[in-house]
């Protein structure tokens, strides 16, 4: 049992409640949060903690990240979405090859340390497996599921079930098996209808990209643009499998996490319950014409939640430089209230997207808390914002109440 005495505990509850000069006492759950004096009072036996001017809040929920891109730098292309799909495919095997799992494990690594507890892994070909279960971080593993050619179809199947399988066989606390549906373009309806049918049976999380460009917009609304000429290379008499609302409705009562989103317009199909939005602003700007509009789902009463992607699309996956991205690409918003927006977005709302008890600091919820260096005397109403601007690791990351070693 740990009890930490901080500056400020910001409790990430929808009122963005902060603590001034309090503790919070846990073990594997957050037991009590209160003055210090009195919680070592209740609980005699805890370690006691004094962190002085540091924060505390519930570790960062980092949802979508391709760890076996982690070896990239500057083998890819940017600026448009298929210009860099082709060089991702040109240049995948050597890419999977440098991205060993030594790499992996150093790129888990650094994700918690700039305060990541969860993170949300789509594996593509299982080669992140071996360093995702031995991580000290809480893993949701999306095993992906993707392809177009008819004859192959079974093949593609069963290379799923034999990750899916594999996944399943290390499941525990931190290691939760789930399941990627890639793309509309690229996941014919037999495999997607496959893979979601297993997510209904067990319950289980799914992860798609949806809407990510311009070509894709074409593709599934008229059939037409740069899609049809480059899936042409592969099928010359390649069709849609769906539109956007018929390929929405393929998750009806999944929790479904849709990544981008960035050109879609209309999210009338989305279930609220289920379904939810994940924003990965620096990826966007390097693929994409535009970015997602933030605004919208605020009014539209949909859940989002921040990501990083992969390193084949971001320079960085260090959680608080994509959170200063988002602060800078979404300038239509006040910085103070943006940044307490993006903070929710990444804990408690996170939390409910991936059906996770934990994403704040209140009692009952799985004790996941980040410690970050404090600034001294500061007002509270600017400490999210400041937090975002002059932050870059945590000095201690609890996973389940114990300490990782970063």
């Amino acid at each position: 049992m740990t009890i930490i005495k901080a500056k400020f505990i910001m409790l990430c509850d929808e009122n963005f409640t902060i603590l001034k000069d309090k503790a919070v006492a846990f073990e594997d759950r957050i037991l009590k949060t209160g003055e210090a004096s009195e919680l070592i009072k209740q609980f005699p036996q805890a370690d006691f903690i004094d962190a002085k001017d540091a924060i505390i809040a519930p570790a960062f929920i980092n949802p979508h990240v391709h760890l076996e891109f982690s070896a990239n730098k500057t083998s890819l292309v940017y600026g448009d979405f298929l210009e860099w799909l082709s060089s991702v495919i040109a240049s995948r095997s050597e890419l999977s090859k440098e991205a060993n799992q030594a790499l992996i494990a150093k790129t888990i690594k650094e994700i918690q340390r700039s305060g990541v507890g969860t993170i949300g892994a789509v594996s593509s070909f299982g080669s992140d497996f071996e360093p995702c279960v031995k991580s000290c971080a809480r893993i949701i593993y999306f095993n992906e599921i993707l392809g177009t050619n008819e004859q192959i179809l079974e093949t593609n199947k069963q290379n799923f079930i034999s990750r899916f399988k594999k996944s399943k066989e290390a499941q525990n606390e931190l290691f939760i098996p789930a399941i990627s549906v890639h793309s509309p373009y690229s996941t014919h309806p037999k495999l997607a209808n496959f893979a979601l049918q297993i997510a209904r049976d067990e319950n289980l999380i799914v992860s798609t990209h949806l809407m990510e460009s311009n070509h894709e917009k074409d593709w599934l609304t008229n059939g037409s643009g740069g899609f049809k000429e480059w899936l042409g290379k592969f099928n010359k008499s390649a069709t849609p499998f769906y539109d956007v609302n018929s390929f929405i409705s393929l998750f009806s009562g999944i929790k479904t996490l849709f990544t981008h989103c960035v050109y879609l317009d209309d999210f009338s199909k989305f279930e609220r319950e289920f379904h939810s939005v994940t924003h990965c602003a620096f990826s966007n700007r390097l693929l994409s014409k535009k970015t997602l509009n933030l605004q919208n789902l605020i009014d539209e009463k949909i859940p989002f939640n921040i990501g990083t992607d992969g390193l084949s699309s971001n320079i960085s996956l260090n959680f608080f430089d994509e959170l200063r991205a988002n602060l800078l690409i979404h300038s239509e918003f006040n910085p103070q209230n943006l940044a307490q927006i993006l903070i929710l977005a990444s804990t408690s709302n996170a939390a409910k997207a991936l059906g996770l008890d934990l994403g704040e600091v209140a009692t009952g919820k799985i004790a996941d808390i980040a410690v970050y260096e404090g600034f001294g005397e500061i007002k509270e109403s600017e400490l999210a914002l400041m937090l975002l601007l002059h932050t870059k690791n945590c000095r201690n990351l609890y996973i389940n109440g114990k300490i990782c070693e970063l």
